[in-house]
């Protein structure tokens, strides 16, 4: 049961993730408040694994919409 628990945090944080990476400002709102929400509940490795995640497809996104493919 605590498994399926952590798939699911999983993928809310990953489409929250995605959400914040948006062009929307209001998607990334939306993203920026679930997240944070969300990662009130993670213990500290989980916690810096999210964030190393974030980062790593912030710069990817960023690259990408300023047209370095």
């Amino acid at each position: 049961m605590q498994e399926i628990h952590l798939k699911q945090q999983q993928s809310q944080l990953l489409a929250f993730i995605f959400a914040i990476c948006s062009n929307n400002p209001d998607e990334r709102l939306v993203g920026e408040l679930g997240a944070f929400q969300l990662m009130k509940e993670f213990d500290e490795y989980t916690l810096n694994l999210a964030v190393d995640f974030y980062s790593a497809l912030k710069i990817k996104t960023e690259a990408y919409t300023q047209g370095a493919h």
